[in-house]
């Protein structure tokens, strides 16, 4: 199914920042590499009323048009009003009783997808790709049953590799507390 039919898009919006606002601006770099919004974000643009018609919704999605990769984070509306920049394209699902927001982000940050979109996109020096593309952008849309699952699945897969890079950072520590260990000992010696 074509991403035009389960969901609309709409470009960014290109706008001077101030120092202090009433509308937060999201940026590529407001987010953590779990796709989640910094917590210390602050208004940054003049509220305008012709804003009020790009202000992001809850379940909104977010993806990076331009760059090294096309990844896409959902909007909570934790931070409100809001608009997104043109570094981004804004992803509104159409039937959330078909598509879960979420399971469509995850979908675009998979492998295959992120893959596919690079190959698609245009560009000499930075790559990028714009609505049009993204319309007609072929999404597997499995039951919504199905979708939580992956989403669970998902979640479960990432707790462990966080698990495990703590194991792996307590191992650090040991190793090292050991050779300190050692090396004092033999100076003493």
């Amino acid at each position: 199914m074509k991403l035009e039919t389960i969901a609309s898009i709409q470009s960014g919006v290109y706008s001077a920042s101030i120092k202090e606002g009433d509308v937060y601006y999201l940026q590529a770099r407001d987010f953590d590499e779990d796709r989640k919004l910094s917590p210390n974000l602050m208004p940054t643009l003049a509220y305008e009323k012709n804003l009020e018609k790009h202000f992001l919704r809850n379940k909104d999605i977010l993806i990076v048009a331009k760059g090294a990769s096309f990844l896409s984070a959902v909007y909570d509306g934790s931070f409100s009003p809001a608009v997104a920049s043109t570094v981004f394209l804004v992803i509104r699902v159409n039937n959330s009783a078909i598509i879960e927001p979420d399971f469509l982000s995850w979908y675009l940050n998979s492998q295959e997808t992120q893959t596919l979109l690079q190959t698609m996109s245009r560009g000499t020096g930075i790559s990028s790709i714009n609505k049009q593309l993204l319309q007609e952008l072929e999404i597997a849309l499995p039951t919504l049953e199905k979708q939580k699952l992956v989403l669970k699945l998902a979640q479960i897969k990432k707790k462990e590799i966080d698990i495990i890079n703590q194991i792996i950072a307590l191992k650090k520590l040991q190793f090292n507390h050991l050779i300190t260990i050692t090396i004092n000992k033999n100076k003493w010696q």
